[in-house]
């Protein structure tokens, strides 16, 4: 059975060789051991072995450049196996299962997607908000297909839709920003501490409040938390029970309370239930889906 410790150290071993600097076998120990990871260079040597023959991942040693590399091409299930190998550290069926990865996968349709890419970050971001660390780390703009480098103080990482999320303060352009896990490369923890100030941690805090990502706190430093009262039908109570809105959800018989800031996607959300919801509260928010389906219907009115 594997270890929660093998299963940790393949994860790092994976994670450290995908940055594609060709990391030879000390920088990797150097880096598992910045992770509480102590090993002999037999035990990594042993550790890479299993990964290939238990997990199919092609690590290759380059003899020129004296490091390790991960053929994509034949690694094809590399996006699920890091998938495979959070959940393993959550689960102990999974855990158990390790070795017979092949045929544990055929049992799962988890799809190759871009859900999974970043997950690899969740880790270093996690130790980075615990320890006030600064971060590094460059960011892949998808409409000019560009990457800038940020510098950030990281503060709240957030799940949304099985996409994760980083909020982070960009003390350069003194704002708060959101980014995709999936967008992020290059991340590396700096030496330099920042203080998690009371004001921005409050700021911070809020994006939890809200209805998806949109949240831009230097446009509206003071934006409300609502409670919004949804009457839906009973297909969607029982579905929203099953699935929950967000987390403040309660549900009174046939309404659905929320207590959230409320942005476009919530509006966006509520419309693509159709004739199965009504807002009841606020009547601001009553008013704007009202105007938003009244311009819907003029498109077939046409």
């Amino acid at each position: 059975m594997a270890t929660k410790n093998n299963i940790r150290r393949n994860y790092l071993i994976i994670k450290r060789i995908m940055q594609g600097d060709t990391p030879s076998m000390e920088i990797i120990r150097r880096y598992l051991e910045a992770h509480d990871c102590l090993i002999t260079p037999r035990t990594l040597q042993r550790d890479i072995a299993s990964i290939r023959a238990d997990l199919d991942v092609d690590i290759i040693y380059d003899s020129e450049k004296n490091g390790y590399f991960i053929n994509t091409d034949s690694s094809l299930d590399l996006p699920k196996i890091l998938y495979f190998i959070n959940l393993s550290e959550s689960s102990d069926i999974i855990l158990q299962s390790l070795k017979d990865k092949k045929d544990i996968l055929q049992y799962l349709s988890i799809s190759p997607n871009t859900e999974f890419k970043g997950i690899e970050h969740l880790g270093t971001l996690l130790q980075a908000i615990r320890s006030n660390l600064v971060i590094q780390y460059q960011h892949l703009n998808y409409e000019k297909q560009t990457n800038k480098t940020y510098i950030a103080e990281p503060y709240l990482l957030k799940e949304f839709t099985g996409r994760w999320y980083l909020f982070a303060y960009i003390r350069e352009k003194g704002a708060f920003r959101t980014f995709g896990l999936d967008r992020i490369s290059k991340l590396t923890l700096t030496n330099t501490r920042f203080e998690r100030e009371r004001q921005l941690a409050e700021t911070a805090s809020k994006f939890d409040n809200v209805f998806g990502l949109v949240y831009e706190p230097e446009q509206n430093i003071n934006a409300p938390i609502e409670e919004v009262q949804l009457r839906f039908s009973q297909l969607m109570i029982n579905h929203l029970s099953a699935l929950p809105l967000h987390k403040s959800q309660q549900i009174n018989e046939d309404v659905v309370n929320l207590q959230i800031i409320i942005n476009p996607e919530i509006e966006n959300k509520i419309l693509s239930y159709g004739e199965h919801v009504e807002v009841l509260s606020p009547q601001s928010l009553r008013e704007k889906i009202k105007e938003r389906l009244a311009e819907t219907l003029k498109k077939y009115d046409q």
